[in-house]
């Protein structure tokens, strides 16, 4: 099997360097290269065309808000784990509706860091259990539509609502389920009607909370 592709977007250099070395001696992943802001990030995306960037927060020139955005709008493939020290709230549902599929903190151990790019690398997505902790207390006074039973969506509808949960695209979720990208739309539609969502940020809020998103 070919070595999952990674790339590491910092502001500080010995990080991106500290990270790729630990990785080093994992033979099944491989550190294609390293960037210090959002735009140097979508420019080496574009070059490498990783499977996997971990993306820091707060950097200059540009954020990883606006960086992730971009990357997942030219380039919907890549995965995308927030990678900070931060554990506030409005950043950690900008990352999640900017398109990352992961939120870890930089606090993870080895062990736990190698897992979460492997597990997003397979499709699921992972959020530290202290960021994923904050979003669950975001939601505890939300509208009381955000608790609606999961009877309400077909069996179908709530296998796609679990796909959307691990990060995967209209594109992946069709050639999942044989099924055509209209398709897909029109039961993702449904899914957000019957739930009151909007976004897709909302659709993995609501899986964590009903206990069908992995962490």
């Amino acid at each position: 099997m070919e070595p999952i592709k990674v790339l590491i977007c910092d502001d500080h250099p010995f990080i991106c360097r500290g990270i790729a070395g630990l990785l080093e001696g994992e033979k099944d992943i491989k550190v294609l290269g390293e960037a210090c802001n959002g735009e140097e990030a979508i420019e080496k995306v574009k070059k490498f065309s990783p499977d996997i960037v971990i993306m820091d927060i707060k950097m200059p020139v540009m954020d990883g808000v606006a960086a992730t955005k971009i990357i997942k709008s030219q380039y919907p493939s890549v995965k995308v784990i927030a990678f900070s020290v931060y554990e506030d709230e409005n950043l950690i549902l900008q990352m999640i509706q900017a398109g990352a599929v992961g939120y870890i903190l930089k606090d993870i151990s080895l062990e736990n860091f190698v897992k979460a790019i492997k597990n997003v690398y397979n499709g699921y997505s992972m959020v530290d259990p202290k960021v994923a902790r904050k979003i669950l207390k975001l939601m505890s006074g939300g509208p009381e539509s955000m608790v609606t039973s999961l009877e309400n969506l077909t069996s179908k509808e709530v296998e796609i609502l679990r796909e959307l949960a691990k990060g995967k695209s209209n594109k992946e979720i069709a050639k999942n389920f044989y099924i055509s990208g209209s398709t897909v739309k029109t039961h993702i539609a449904n899914i957000f009607q019957k739930l009151n969502i909007h976004t897709r940020a909302e659709a993995v809020v609501y899986a964590i909370k009903r206990g069908i998103y992995l962490l």
